[in-house]
Order: structure tokens, then sequence, then C-alpha cells
């Protein structure tokens, strides 16, 4: 077997693990600051799944100044990875594949880093980049949730010249990758996987038992 992806690049939250509480404090802490009471959860949750989100903030506030306080405002809390997370990180780690979580929060990678560990995933991962970090490495993103600047900063800091496959559940992740040069799989539900499909992803999955099953269909596991 040789796999022939250099690094697997993971989104991490409602992709490599399921925090949709996490996700709902830190919006409702973000609307509290403004003056706005929040969502009960599952009108939240209805939004969220549907990419709707966006446009119900836009109807209240400066949708990017509230975009980027939610960031610093999500923290884990509440996570547990989606389901055949660790089988994926084994199998692609025991062919030497770099594996990179990159999340939108503006919050200190060392969140994310406590949360691996706490689900004893951190020493299946090399890297945690955040948005945190395009401030500290002078990056600047060319829409909200741009990704491509630390999709770029950790493949060179892990000398990764070749392909590279990304893993995402919102449209700025696909965006975001396929700008890179990036092999794009979008995972979620089937709603979630509708919103992407919409936007020009083609490879989907509901967990990462299917990822494996589109690496292996790509002939990466071959």
């Amino acid at each position: 077997m040789a796999l022939k992806i250099k690094m697997l690049i993971l989104d991490y939250d409602l992709s490599s693990v399921i925090n949709d509480v996490d996700f709902y404090e830190a919006f409702c802490s973000a609307l509290r600051e403004v003056g706005r009471n929040c969502l009960n959860f599952d009108e939240f949750s209805v939004l969220l799944e549907s990419d709707l989100l966006r446009e119900y903030v836009s109807r209240y506030i400066s949708e990017d100044a509230f975009w980027r306080r939610f960031r610093q405002l999500y923290v884990s809390r509440h996570s547990y990875p989606r389901r055949g997370l660790r089988e994926l990180l084994i199998q692609v780690k025991r062919f030497g594949v770099k594996v990179a979580v990159l999340s939108g929060r503006e919050t200190h990678p060392e969140y994310i880093w406590w949360d691996l560990r706490r689900h004893g995933l951190d020493e299946l991962v090399d890297d945690v980049v955040t948005m945190h970090d395009l401030n500290t490495l002078f990056l600047r993103e060319e829409f909200l949730f741009d990704k491509s600047p630390i999709i770029e900063y950790v493949k060179k800091k892990h000398g990764v010249i070749g392909d590279f496959v990304c893993i995402g559940d919102y449209v700025s992740d696909y965006y975001s990758c396929v700008k890179s040069g990036g092999l794009f799989i979008g995972i979620g539900s089937e709603v979630r996987i509708g919103v992407l499909k919409k936007a020009g992803t083609q490879l989907t999955a509901t967990d990462f038992y299917e990822v494996l099953m589109r690496l292996q269909e790509l002939g990466f596991l071959a």
C-alpha cells in the first residue's frame, strides 16, 4: 500500500468533532454583547444546518464584526469526536501522513490541544492552527473564515509540497482548500452536505469511515 497524499488538513469544529453546543454558547454570547436575545437551541440548529445563521445575524448587526467576536468566544467544552475519526487518524499516520487540525476560531490553539488530549487524539495530530495565528503570523484572510493563509503556513512549516486533502463542513472550508490547491471532502449531515454540494463540493461523507472509503476510491489508500 502506498499513500499518495502528504498531508491531511482537518477542520475541527463541527467537522472533526461534534460541538454544536459550544457553537451555540459562543453565538449566544456574541448576540448578548450587542443587546440581542438568543434563539432557542432548536431554532439555532435548523439555521446552523442550513447555513442560514449569517442571514439571521445580518438583519440586526454588522456581520463581519459579529462573527469576528463570535470566533473569539468559541472554546471547547462539550465536544465529542465524529464517528470514525480515530480510525482515520490511525490509518493515515501509519503511512507517515502529516495531520494538521485547523479552526476558524480566533481562540488560542491550546484550547483545541486540550480537547484533543481529552479525547486521546493529540498524539495522532502533528499541528493545530487557528485564526488566532493570523495575527501572530501577520497573515490576512481575503474573506471571512478564509483558512487559505493558515493552510499555506502549515504546509510550508511541515515541508509539504505534494498533494493534500482537506476535510470540512463549511462552504468557506471548501473555498479555502480549493484556493490552496487541495482536494476537498465535505463532511456533515445530509442537510449540510446539500449546502456544500450547492457550493460545488463533489466529494462528501457523513462520517470518517466514509472519508476512508473516499480516499480508497481515489487510490490514495491502495
